[in-house]
């Protein structure tokens, strides 16, 4: 099969080329950037090509779709060409392609002490969501108005994290001063996470998928974790050790938000404080998803990756070639 990723040199877009073409399918990449990293050209061939206007994309048997802005700091009107306009465009570009898989985000729903179904995006206070979680609630409207392709699958997930991850595990450790994890809180909030290669295996069953039309699945690790244990198990892996604790109190927080100070927002505290644990058994009825791979599995190989980059502090910068450093 022939197969265009956009968003190719970004974490969960390299992630994909590279499992893709593993399994012997026609990678077509595709990025902004004029020069693509060189293990890229490895797996796929590579076209630059500008989301925010509209263009020409070469035929392949299905499109999937991470390309967009991923930043939670973002105002909406920054976010809404890239991630609304941009998903527009790559719609109408591979109109002529069978299946089309859209990454959206759980950044659509707000938090719930109950596991979140699919049919709740929209439903709730949305000015309570992030701006980027609006763009991307915004990008999914878009696409159903848009779309032609003869099915078109749109997947939430949650916190995506592995081997190339630049956005969960470098906040993670700037949480970590001296050696000693600093807890916003106590952390007993339950979350859902994505492994890389848990969307893979949710893509590749929309890929065989003889379902039509628009379909829409929240996606997941099957494993729920609680937030101070994947703090815990994350620095003592990549430290070697467990480390020293020191909790900060979410009353002080909620005041360095209200004077936006140290990049403290009501957002980030919400993430500290309130459940999101996405419901997954549609995908798992309707596809017959089940779980690769969870954070106890994969924190081994994560920490080999994360030595083989040259440590915790080069994580910490997330630079933008971290996900084409193997």
């Amino acid at each position: 099969m022939k197969i265009l990723i956009t968003g190719a040199t970004g974490s969960l877009g390299a992630y994909l080329t590279r499992h893709f073409a593993n399994l012997g399918h026609e990678i077509i990449a595709s990025g902004r950037i004029a020069k693509p990293p060189e293990e890229l050209l490895k797996y796929a061939t590579y076209i630059q090509a500008d989301i925010e206007n509209p263009l020409n994309l070469p035929f392949a048997d299905a499109c999937i779709h991470t390309a967009a802005l991923s930043d939670d700091k973002s105002l909406l009107r920054d976010l809404y060409l890239p991630n609304v306009e941009g998903t527009k465009h790559i719609a109408e570009a591979t109109k002529n392609y069978k299946r089309f898989i859209h990454i959206s985000s759980s950044s659509v729903y707000l938090p719930s002490h109950e596991p979140i179904k699919e049919e709740i995006a929209g439903k709730q206070n949305n000015n309570e969501l992030s701006d980027y979680g609006k763009s991307k609630l915004l990008a999914e409207e878009k696409l159903m108005q848009t779309t032609q392709h003869e099915a078109c699958f749109i997947l939430r997930a949650r916190a995506f994290y592995g081997e190339g991850d630049k956005l969960i595990l470098p906040r993670l450790l700037k949480l970590v001063k001296n050696e000693t994890l600093q807890l916003p809180g106590s952390l007993q909030v339950n979350i859902s996470m994505t492994h890389f290669k848990n969307i893979a295996h949710a893509i590749e069953l929309c890929l065989l998928s003889e379902r039509k039309g628009i379909n829409i699945y929240n996606i997941s690790d099957e494993t729920v974790y609680l937030l101070i244990d994947v703090m815990r198990k994350f620095t003592s892996a990549f430290y070697g050790k467990k480390l020293n604790e020191k909790s900060i109190p979410i009353a002080l927080l909620r005041i360095m938000a209200f004077l936006k100070l140290g990049g403290i927002t009501k957002l980030l505290i919400r993430a500290f404080t309130q459940d999101m644990v996405l419901d997954i058994s549609k995908i798992k009825t309707e596809l017959g998803y089940k779980e690769q791979i969870n954070i106890d599995s994969s924190l081994e190989s994560i920490a080999l990756w994360v030595q083989k980059i040259g440590g915790v502090e080069v994580l910490k910068k997330a630079d933008k070639q971290l996900a084409w450093k193997d």
